[in-house]
């Protein structure tokens, strides 16, 4: 069968698992946002593979203006703080996937994939390098490996460090789909070079980190990621007395983090005083089943249990839990009537209130473990 047409077809999922194989043997492409490597990266993966493809069908070397894209890709790998060695080594990597998925004849597609290569990875070594010279690369890359290194629990010896920090971590808010996919990734490396310049940051996963020391005031950083973002993000901290205290803080603030959006809270900097009573509901326990099982006659109702959620999140005010419905505050009463009505319980008593948001929490935490 002809390799192209063989692979052509096929070429978004091949550079899908390209990615996947080098985020698991490159450990500096896992410091990249999940945003850079599901996003930008498989989307360069795929035009480029697509543009090998092409040059092998038509018999022909890649153009100028064809090797654009790969040639901006490694200055953009400059600007993330990556060493040459992991943008270089994503191009054999990623050939050996190419390979492996090809059933049919190798011999023309294997000297063409060598001669292409041979184009392209100089291309991006130059483009790499230039870059480099237009940026303080050093102090990112150190600042970057220096970051991850503390997350890690590995030793640093730094005498000019802080010894506490306040790990703090975010998500950026959900972005427009006609923002196109590279918006996150700017947004992320606009964080990266706009805080405050005492502040260490890196990316896990889908979320920022931001190790801030003492004499630089989380929350005020966390406003200004909230400007850069052009929204309020949610975001969570918790305090490192020590260096080796960071990757337990860490911990922390991700759980914060992940209850504050499972329960659908308003996105802020939320620390774990803020979610005590809801950090304790989180853990299993027959209290906790108990507490979600008050609201079970509800769920053939949702919008009665959003109901009760709107007035609970709204510090039981009418109007804004109303407003949040985009309904009458008279057909909220209604509903929150029908609440008591089938549960027992009235919310707007102050006792049966406090048991309800117990509930709520519950309930939600619940549903989110199912």
């Amino acid at each position: 069968m002809d390799p192209v047409a063989e692979l052509f077809p096929r070429s978004g999922e091949i550079a899908s698992a390209m990615i996947t194989r080098c985020a698991a043997e490159i450990p500096e492409y896992r410091l990249l946002p999940a945003s850079v490597l599901a996003g930008d990266l498989v989307a360069n993966a795929t035009a480029v593979f697509e543009l090998f493809l092409t040059t092998v069908a038509e018999g022909r070397r890649p153009t100028e203006d064809e090797l654009a894209l790969p040639i901006a890709w490694g200055a953009e790998r400059a600007r993330d703080g990556l060493p040459l060695e992991a943008v270089l080594k994503i191009y054999p990597l990623a050939a050996s996937v190419a390979w492996e998925q090809l059933t049919g004849d190798r011999a023309v597609l294997g000297a063409r994939m060598l001669d292409f290569l041979g184009e392209v990875m100089p291309r991006v070594a130059e483009a790499y390098l230039r870059e480099r010279e237009d940026l303080d690369w050093e102090q990112r890359e150190d600042r970057q490996n220096l970051a991850a290194s503390l997350l890690a629990g590995r030793p640093v010896r730094r005498r000019e460090l802080p010894e506490s920090y306040d790990v703090v971590v975010f998500h950026l808010p959900a972005l427009p789909a006609s923002a196109g996919s590279r918006a996150a990734t700017d947004l992320f490396r606009a964080v990266r070079s706009d805080v405050d310049s005492q502040v260490l940051v890196t990316f896990k996963g889908d979320g920022g980190v931001l190790l801030v020391p003492d004499g630089v005031a989380a929350d005020a950083v966390a406003a200004r990621v909230d400007e850069i973002c052009g929204r309020p993000c949610t975001a969570a901290a918790a305090r490192a007395e020590t260096q080796a205290d960071i990757p337990a803080a860490h911990s922390e603030a991700v759980e914060v983090l992940t209850l504050a959006e499972n329960l659908r809270r308003p996105a802020r900097l939320y620390r774990l005083a803020d979610l005590a009573i809801e950090y304790q509901l989180a853990r299993p326990s027959p209290a906790r089943d108990a507490l979600a099982r008050v609201l079970a006659p509800l769920e053939d109702h949702p919008h009665l249990i959003d109901a009760l959620r709107a007035f609970v999140v709204s510090g039981y005010n009418r109007g804004e839990a109303a407003s949040a419905l985009s309904i009458h505050r008279n057909t909220l009463t209604y509903r929150l009537g029908r609440i008591h009505l089938i549960t027992g319980y009235d919310a707007t008593q102050a006792a049966d209130a406090r048991h309800l948001a117990a509930a709520m929490t519950a309930y939600d935490i619940a549903r989110q473990n199912v």
